[in-house]
């Protein structure tokens, strides 16, 4: 009874998390749609593609990523082990810490633009002004790590106390602050990729103003206090150091797979970020917020020493993972032109760049699963305060996915890279997953593996009748609306033949994640 209730708790953390970022989703569509049309895979494009690569790297990195991963086990544990006052005292320690370290970062990073620039964009130096276009909206947008990572200590307090929402909805505030100001600005500037660019910084200091007063309520005061030397300080530094590689990984290659893009024709480091784009909308739907709602779950656990409880919990993730993912994976194999082309085919965004992005996200596909899984792992590993071996999995990772890359882009062009990150991605999340197990003990597997068995067949099931359905239309010669009625039908299609398969040969794993969005799960939350 107490499992099922730890995991009806996850679910409901889970689905208010993956409420507000549909939203933010659904309009970070809308926001890319109106960047395809006044940026498409122009000069503009891929110079903006990088210039915004470097800070939100850095965010991901050093705010969502590492930062948060580290501070949750430690700032849980003190709430368990310490009184209000010292957790206090140690959460605005922090706070004041990371605002003078991001200030630094800030201010270095837009003095050193230039050369940050020539090392992530080798490519663009032998274009008529790319490379100046590309620093000065780096420049431009490096303020943004400042308010994003003070953003993202935020969101890791109040999910600490288990308060998903707020922080999951501040993504909705970023992808208006940009849309407001291109729609605003972007028709009559001569160089729109400054309007995007100021919109980026906007949209970070929306997100962080709007968690401040959810802290206050909290019980965080701001009383300044600089103290690199306090206790939990430290111990969230020494976990934040390796967890900057472990983390980030991911993040860190896809930086990489710009560098390698700008060596290829123009064009191709757009092309990336908009393949990207859609593949992120299953991430951000459920294995992103499940993730979320994870590190301090299984901290809770850790800070119990309840491993056969994160066992039950890591199971329970992965089988819901492999039901959601399955099936976007094969949709997106099958539909990647039509969503791309749907999505993004006006203004400067041609034929041409439909093709190079269609192909980007084929070869991006097949990592859904295993990047979602590798995104349950990274919790498990650092609430039990392990910060190694995920970065001496991410060094082999990346080594292979360089490798890879370069062999790859030769016959493939831009998709080579695209499929070298996800081929990286299925040795990172194997590798991670028998590493996490000689850690903690044997997992049961029987179970998982004959769930993820019953979610691929039901997935390729589905695609075989997408495919066939897809086959009856001339797709490339239909209007813009009749476009989009074929490929939101294909969909339904395939969610409907996926449902009443797995409703024959997955019922258990389907009934869970329609708990998720039972009504009575919803009115819990």
């Amino acid at each position: 009874m107490e499992e099922r209730e730890k995991n009806r708790r996850l679910m409901r953390s889970t689905v208010v998390v993956a409420a507000p970022t549909f939203l933010s989703r659904i309009l970070g569509f809308l926001r890319d749609m109106i960047q395809a049309f006044y940026l498409g895979t122009s000069r503009s494009g891929d110079a903006f593609t990088i210039a915004y690569v470097i800070p939100n790297l850095l965010r991901r990195l050093t705010g969502e990523g590492a930062m948060t991963a580290a501070f949750v086990p430690i700032f849980t544990q003190m709430k368990k082990e310490k009184s209000r006052e010292e957790l206090w005292k140690f959460a605005n320690a922090f706070f004041f810490n990371l605002t003078l370290v991001m200030v630094l970062l800030t201010v270095i990073g837009i003095i050193l633009s230039p050369m940050l620039v020539k090392i992530i964009s080798p490519g663009f130096n032998d274009i008529t002004g790319k490379w100046e276009l590309t620093t000065v909206l780096t420049r431009i947008m490096f303020p943004y790590i400042f308010f994003i990572s003070l953003a993202a200590l935020a969101m890791a307090i109040l999910n600490s106390f288990h308060k998903f929402f707020v922080p999951a909805f501040t993504p909705v505030l970023f992808n208006l602050s940009i849309i407001s100001m291109a729609l605003l600005f972007a028709r009559t500037t001569e160089e729109p990729a400054f309007v995007f660019a100021a919109g980026v910084v906007l949209g970070g200091i929306f997100q962080l103003a709007f968690q401040l007063p959810f802290l206050w309520r909290k019980g965080m005061r701001f009383k300044f206090n600089l103290s690199f030397s306090h206790p939990a300080v430290r111990k969230v530094g020494r976990l934040m150091v390796p967890g900057i590689f472990g983390v980030g990984i991911y993040q860190i290659n896809f930086a990489i797979s710009r560098i390698i893009a700008s060596l290829l024709e123009e064009g191709s480091a757009a092309s990336l970020y908009f393949a990207s784009r859609v593949q992120e909308l299953t991430l951000g739907l459920f294995s992103i917020a499940l993730s979320i709602a994870l590190l301090p779950t299984f901290s809770d656990l850790a800070a119990r020493h309840d491993i056969k409880g994160m066992k039950k919990t890591l199971i329970f993730s992965l089988k819901l993972v492999f039901l959601i993912t399955f099936p976007a994976m094969v949709g997106l194999l099958i539909l990647n032109r039509p969503i791309i082309q749907v999505l993004f085919q006006r203004g400067v965004f041609d034929v041409q760049s439909t093709t190079m992005s269609a192909s980007c996200l084929f070869f991006f596909s097949f990592s859904l699963p295993f990047i979602s899984g590798v995104k349950i792992f990274a919790p498990a590993f650092y609430s039990l305060k392990d910060t190694k071996t995920p970065v001496i999995v991410a060094f082999f990772v990346m080594l292979i996915y360089i490798s890879l890359s370069l062999i790859l882009m030769k016959p493939l062009r831009v998709g080579g890279i695209a499929l070298a990150l996800s081929l990286a991605s299925v040795f990172n999340f194997l590798l991670l997953f028998l590493l996490l197990e000689k850690k903690i003990g044997k997992i049961r597997k029987k179970k998982m593996f004959s769930s993820a068995l019953k979610s691929a067949f039901s997935g390729v099931g589905m695609g075989v009748v997408v495919w066939f359905f897809m086959r009856y239309f001339e797709f490339q010669r239909l209007v813009f609306l009749k476009q989009l009625g074929v490929l939101l039908s294909a969909i339904l299609l395939g969610i409907v033949v996926y449902v009443l398969l797995n409703l024959l040969f997955n019922n258990e794993d389907l009934k869970n994640l329609r708990n998720i969005f039972s009504r009575e799960t919803i009115l819990k939350t």
